[in-house]
């Protein structure tokens, strides 16, 4: 909303626009107040707004955690989401490892480790394939609670592709098996990391198609 003063010229004496100069102050006073209940300037904060309309907004100073604008909205963070959320769209999943799981990029050990004793496992979804005799052996250390990985075996080649965990890690499978075997193009195992009696994060296999269990 716009505010107006009434000019004073050049030509008008000071003695007789003594009331028009202080009205134009008090209107700028309230004008000012006004903003004020909004504006902390020493604070600098913004509250108590009904509606805020704009092109960008930006969340952090030198490391934005939150950017959005008329194209994208990133979130830069961890968030906590303590509601339901209702999606009317579609949910793409892009936390892809980028490195293949293989007897190239495993070599010369054909091991490799999901994670790690000190950080919880990056990649949603692995991707494994073995074209020689030996197996390849991926440890899963242990996860966050509500974390999933799904391990797909990705090409025609047969060798075998064996899941385990870490000596600290539960995986927690079926009798008396200690880990998943894939070893055929389509094949996948989907694990989610849930709380023990003890809330202590563990891995379950909770889908998949073609794979085997064994010990």
């Amino acid at each position: 909303m716009s505010i107006s003063v009434t000019e004073i010229l050049g030509t008008d004496s000071l003695a007789g626009s003594r009331l028009v100069i202080n009205d134009n102050f008090n209107v700028l006073a309230d004008a000012v107040n006004d903003i004020l209940v909004y504006l902390n300037t020493s604070a600098g904060t913004l509250t108590n707004l009904t509606s805020l309309t704009t092109n960008t907004l930006t969340v952090g100073l030198s490391s934005p955690k939150l950017q959005i604008t008329t194209s994208v909205f990133n979130i830069l963070a961890n968030p906590t989401v303590q509601g339901n959320i209702n999606l009317q769209g579609n949910l793409y999943r892009d936390n892809v490892d980028s490195v293949l799981i293989n007897e190239v990029t495993t070599a010369p050990s054909l091991t490799k480790n999901i994670g790690s004793g000190s950080a919880v496992p990056t990649y949603t979804i692995e991707r494994v394939s073995n074209n020689g005799t030996p197996p390849i052996t991926v440890t899963m250390f242990e996860g966050e609670i509500g974390q999933e990985i799904v391990f797909c075996y990705y090409d025609s080649t047969t060798g075998a592709v064996d899941i385990v965990a870490d000596a600290s890690t539960v995986l927690v499978l079926t009798g008396t098996w200690t880990k998943v075997v894939l070893d055929g193009i389509g094949q996948t195992a989907h694990f989610l990391c849930v709380p023990d009696s003890s809330n202590n994060p563990v891995w379950y296999l909770i889908g998949g198609l073609g794979y085997t269990l064994s010990s």
